[in-house]
């Protein structure tokens, strides 16, 4: 039995009336659905990170829960919103120009201090199989897919736009980073009037020892985890007239 206090109850059934799917970042160069991540030791490791505070053990961790766990149970998620008929959007990183001129300049700073191939931003145009959402999601005709160009998908994408017209009122999250783009995203949601409802194990972060502790940071109007969202959607659906 899960006792977490961050663990709550499930939203009431309104919250489904005007309701949408959201993955943040979750796109080929995220997680190979082919096999498990190469492991980063401390000779790989860009200098830039073991400055901002990254060790070898936490990032492994961080990744292999990444492939192990949010993986799956955000295809899950994601299979669950698209039988209860939510539109469903996906958003990853994605630059139009090869030199990154149109990435937020502090992500951008970053990224050129990590090096010729940072393997977060790239080129969206012409697209290639990297620059999509990742293929275990089973995106498919109907979907959306917004590239986007800084951490929140609010400033870099015409995502306000789309929900607007979608008469959306309320978000699933799923994604990362629980502790950038995936928090920023939601932050922005919150103060925008969206409810918001993330799927604490369909998500990751840089670091797997405080993906809980930034995850909560973002003040999310529930937190839950993917079997009792399964279940929650499940039991929904039957109720419909």
């Amino acid at each position: 039995m899960d006792t977490q206090p961050w663990l709550t109850e499930m939203p009431p059934r309104s919250f489904l009336e005007g309701c949408a799917f959201l993955c943040i970042d979750l796109q080929e160069n995220a997680a190979d659905p082919f096999g498990p991540p190469k492991p980063v030791t401390d000779a790989t490791m860009p200098p830039l990170w073991k400055e901002m505070g990254f060790t070898p053990e936490d990032v492994n961790e961080a990744n292999d829960f990444a492939y192990r766990v949010c993986a799956p149970n955000a295809r899950r998620v994601a299979d669950a919103c698209l039988g209860a008929g939510l539109p469903r959007i996906f958003v990853h990183w994605g630059a139009r120009y090869e030199d990154l001129c149109d990435i937020d300049p502090e992500v951008r700073s970053l990224l050129v201090q990590e090096g010729p191939d940072p393997g977060t931003c790239r080129k969206t145009y012409p697209p290639s199989s990297r620059e999509r959402p990742a293929a275990f999601l089973g995106v498919r005709d109907g979907d959306y897919v917004l590239a986007k160009t800084a951490q929140d998908a609010f400033r870099a994408t015409p995502l306000e736009f789309m929900l607007r017209n979608l008469r959306v009122r309320n978000l699933v999250f799923v994604g990362g980073h629980t502790g950038a783009c995936l928090g920023k995203t939601a932050r922005t949601a919150r103060e925008l009037g969206y409810g918001t409802l993330c799927v604490e194990d369909a998500t990751s972060n840089a670091f797997e020892s405080n993906r809980i502790e930034r995850l909560l940071a973002f003040g999310f109007d529930w937190i839950v985890r993917t079997a009792a969202f399964e279940a929650w959607m499940a039991a929904e659906g039957r109720e419909q007239p």
